[in-house]
């Protein structure tokens, strides 16, 4: 997905003024891939700068921003920019008849590449898809190379069990709930707005193609194998994406039998609260 650019001082955000979603049909399970969202959906509230908005010093700014003297600096980990986020998230999802978000209670505790795993694990479940089994380190160090190149990874090189059909996503942003946002909810074309920059045209086959690897099914990735499973890993470069805003990638790699070590679970994320 396109970088964040800066204009002047004041930054951009991947949040557009778009119009609502499409309703999702009957079941009120949200969309699914091939079924995509008619339209972006603006943060509602919204938790970052707004693009092409200058800001006069000492300005009121959004709670993921801030003033540190004269210059804008993020604020991505207060609480008050994760409730803007996770209440923006909520929005969006509401827009397709899913419930809100519950986080694990050690949210805060969580590595970014934690984090960026329990967001796409919430967001499978609650549609009805199989979570993604866990992150492994094997994959960490693949989705590393791609957040330091502000590029989506790919997978290099073997790991146990991989079927050779992988999903990756990059995005810059200000911290992981922002990413999941950016990739599940402002990921189609908005004309001169658009955020994904493989969206090149309405209807063009890049348009919400971030979400759908997100969302990714033996429907979209046949199962040749038997008994195929999703496993995950993630990158994150502190204000590696420029203008302040950091860079986060995630790869999703299919496997069938043998399977990678997993550092993290989705059954742990659960322990401690995860709810989609």
């Amino acid at each position: 997905m396109g970088r964040r650019v800066a204009l002047a001082v004041v930054g951009v955000s991947l949040v557009a003024a778009l119009g609502a979603l499409g309703a999702a049909g009957a079941g009120g399970a949200g969309l699914v891939p091939p079924r995509n969202p008619a339209r972006d959906v603006p943060a509602d509230p919204a938790y970052s700068l707004d693009a092409g908005v200058s800001y006069t010093l000492g300005q009121v700014l959004p709670p993921c921003w801030t003033w540190r003297g004269t210059t804008l600096s993020l604020a991505a980990t207060t609480s008050a920019c994760v409730a803007a986020e996770v209440a923006a998230t909520d929005h969006a999802r509401a827009l397709e008849h899913l419930s809100a978000l519950r986080l694990p209670r050690n949210w805060a505790r969580l590595s970014v590449a934690e984090q960026l795993f329990v967001l796409a694990d919430l967001e499978r479940v609650s549609r009805g898809e199989a979570p993604i089994l866990g992150l492994s380190r094997a994959l960490d160090v693949e989705a590393q190379v791609g957040a330091a190149h502000d590029a989506d990874p790919v997978l290099s090189a073997p790991v146990a069990g991989a079927t050779g059909a992988f999903a990756a996503n990059w995005a810059g942003g200000d911290n992981a709930l922002d990413a999941n946002y950016s990739w599940m909810y402002l990921d189609g074309w908005a004309g001169a707005a658009t955020r994904n920059a493989d969206c090149t045209a309405a209807g063009a086959p890049g348009c919400w193609g971030h979400r759908d690897n997100i969302l990714i099914d033996t429907a979209r990735e046949p199962c040749l194998q038997g008994g195929c499973a999703y496993v995950m890993g993630a990158g994150y470069v502190a204000g590696g994406a420029g203008a302040g805003y950091s860079s986060f990638s995630e790869l999703i790699v299919q496997v069938a039998g043998a399977r990678p070590a997993l550092y993290y679970t989705w059954g742990e994320a659960r322990a401690s609260g995860a709810r989609p």
